[in-house]
């Protein structure tokens, strides 16, 4: 449960300093947090070679949700977010290098942020479509 707290915490921060700092552009951070979140992953499993081309290759089609989520159609990052959040409570089944609660924690995290962006990008096609 603490797990879900913290991440929920992490989660509102974000979208409050979005909100706040009305100057930043939620596509690239979007992109740069479906990317970042990614990555940790390989710190997790550097030392571990089998883990580490698993790891490697999500990592690379993140990459690509990213960049063509940023490039094209801004719905491919949300999805990646979902993904992402498959990905944190599925990898723990297949190895332990990962932290105890940290799949649930960034699940969270991932999940809140895939609505927030989600919900934050209806709002701005509405608002530009008028």
């Amino acid at each position: 449960m603490k797990d879900v707290v913290i991440g929920l915490i992490v989660s509102i921060a974000v979208i409050l300093i979005l909100e706040i700092f009305k100057f930043f552009n939620k596509k690239i951070i979007a992109a740069l947090t479906l990317v970042g979140i990614a990555f940790i992953y390989i710190g997790f499993t550097w030392q571990h070679i089998p883990e580490l081309i698993v790891v490697s290759i999500s990592v690379l089609l993140f990459m690509l949700l990213s960049y063509y989520g940023f490039t094209k159609n801004f719905k491919l990052i949300i999805v990646g977010l979902v993904l992402h959040g498959i990905w944190d409570i599925t990898f723990p089944f297949f190895s332990n290098v990962v932290p105890k609660g940290y799949d649930i924690f960034c699940l969270t995290i991932d999940l809140i942020l895939a609505f927030y962006f989600y919900f934050s990008d209806i709002k701005t096609a509405k608002n530009s479509n008028r």
